[in-house]
């Protein structure tokens, strides 16, 4: 008897909640019930369970859940005493996985959800296939030989339409992000979460995953001094004030060899972290506010790590002072006045050249302050321009300053607007490359000399 025929032909009774407990299964699936309780938890307040839960006996006086956690959830918060109620009979095992995602093929569900559903599926149909596979060798008694290919696409075909996420080449896509994510790749966990929350399509997310060997299998870098380049979101996680990827790539060309230790103290979401991955280089990284576990918490006020000693190149993109603060959680260098972001430059340079080896490379990306938050009688701070000064005065030799436009993130408003009042839109932005002296300083100690 199918599940839907067995709560057809089953009674509805009042059942007592102390005797419910909750399909491990289903949990594992859909997560804490008690979570997921927005909206359906009034209507329960007002009218009641009008759904009945579907169970069956587990003992004399228990009964085991199969559809219905959420409206138990509920009952539970709102001190209910019982619940109306189906029992039926389905076997454990198999039978009961099936009834239980059966039961909720209606359901509103999150990419995890569904993908943690297709797991579920996979095995379930492997074993079906495996079981038939069987049956036809016992009646012919002979070797099957079944079309690898074919069964691989019907089992998707079938698993996808199970879950409703459409097609085979859909389901492909979502099993490989899934994938990437089970096995720690923290990038495609970002992309998980995003088209959890829908921000992302899976084809989006799918096409990030794919993009991250671009700067590994046959990169080509730019020859010029001005690096125009866009966000891509296939690197890092979101964050306030994230770069495109591009500059971190053509910095570690030009600047580092593969195996190169490269240090970022300020890592927002990791960008560096993934360019450096894709290229092979090592990599460091730490913030003030982590957001991704291969990121250690710590402020580069108080110094670099002593395991970032020797290294061949610091990358540095700090929040500009007071032009993102609103956006960076908690208290940091941005929030500061004028005096002390200037204080935090000519630290970090001295800090910076006391950790790189001799020969090693400082890259930091600065740009002007041109509309909000300027000191009285100023028309723009050049953070370039404060930059350079702090490293040289720390004893940095100049090597590039390389030209690298905001990619433009004004609306046709803002445009409309400055031209109506005469403004011009901040786009300068400047890497500023800069070279611990060696002991024996040449031209042969650049990286980009010797490849």
């Amino acid at each position: 008897m199918t599940a839907a025929l067995a709560t057809l032909t089953s009674p509805v009774r009042p059942l007592p909640i102390r005797a419910l407990r909750p399909n491990r299964f289903s949990v594992s699936l859909y997560g804490d019930p008690a979570a997921e309780t927005d909206g359906l938890l009034e209507s329960v307040r007002n009218r009641g369970v009008l759904v009945p839960l579907v169970v069956v006996r587990d003992g004399d006086d228990a009964y085991e859940i199969v559809s219905g956690h959420r409206r138990m959830a509920c009952a539970l918060i709102l001190g209910m005493d019982e619940v109306p109620g189906q029992v039926v009979k389905i076997a454990p095992g198999e039978d009961r996985r099936r009834a239980v995602l059966d039961y909720n093929r209606q359901r509103r569900k999150t990419f995890s959800q569904m993908m943690r559903e297709a797991d579920a599926l996979e095995e379930i149909v492997k074993g079906e296939a495996r079981r038939r596979q069987w049956a036809n060798l016992a009646q012919n008694a002979g070797p099957e030989r079944p079309n690898s290919d074919a069964r691989r696409g019907r089992t998707d075909t079938a698993v996808a339409e199970a879950i409703g996420l459409g097609g085979k080449d859909a389901y492909r896509q979502a099993r490989a992000i899934w994938k990437a994510a089970r096995t720690g790749d923290i990038r495609a966990q970002s992309g998980v979460d995003a088209i959890d929350a829908g921000t992302k399509t899976i084809h989006a997310a799918y096409k990030d995953l794919r993009r991250r060997d671009r700067f590994s299998a046959g990169f080509r870098p730019t020859p010029y001094d001005v690096w125009a380049f866009r966000h891509d979101r296939a690197f890092g996680v979101p964050h306030p004030g994230s770069i495109p990827p591009a500059i971190v790539a053509h910095a570690l060309h030009y600047f580092t060899r593969a195996g190169d230790l490269v240090v970022d103290p300020m890592a927002g979401g990791g960008t560096t972290l993934d360019v450096c991955a894709s290229m092979g280089r090592r990599c460091l990284a730490y913030d003030l506010h982590p957001v991704r576990p291969d990121i250690v918490d710590r402020d580069v006020k108080i110094g670099f790590t002593p395991d970032s000693n020797g290294c061949d190149l610091i990358f540095v993109d700090p929040p500009y002072h007071t032009m993102l603060a609103r956006r960076y959680p908690g208290a940091g260098i941005g929030e500061q006045p004028l005096a002390d972001w200037i204080a935090f430059l000519n630290r970090l340079a001295v800090d910076s050249f006391a950790t790189l080896k001799p020969g090693g490379y400082i890259a930091v990306l600065l740009a002007n302050q041109t509309e909000r938050d300027l000191p009285a009688g100023n028309g723009y701070i050049d953070h370039a321009f404060l930059g350079y000064s702090a490293l040289i005065a720390a004893g940095f030799v100049p090597e590039r300053r390389i030209s690298c436009p905001m990619d433009g993130a004004y609306l046709p408003q803002h445009v409309k607007r400055a031209r109506t009042e005469g403004r011009m839109l901040g786009q300068v932005r400047d890497l500023l490359v800069m070279r611990k002296p060696s002991h024996h300083d040449d031209s042969s100690d650049s990286p980009a000399a010797s490849s």
